[in-house]
């Protein structure tokens, strides 16, 4: 997984306290800024979204 990562960082609690602390911060907004992000760092055009889930999909076009 990276430079320096042992066995020992990935049991229960601290993966625990990162999924507790991406919950505190609000999943929406966080599925949002990171692709948004991205795009903008890569130059992705987006004249449109696709949100696409187990359940539904949808491709949303910018005004």
């Amino acid at each position: 997984m990276g430079e320096g990562i042992q066995p020992e960082h990935l049991n229960d609690e601290p993966l625990g306290r990162v999924l507790d602390k991406l919950y505190d911060a609000g999943l929406t907004e966080i599925f949002i800024r990171v692709p948004l992000s991205a795009a903008g760092r890569f130059g992705v055009k987006m004249d449109s979204f696709h949100l696409d889930s187990s359940s539904f999909h949808e491709s949303i076009p910018l005004i």
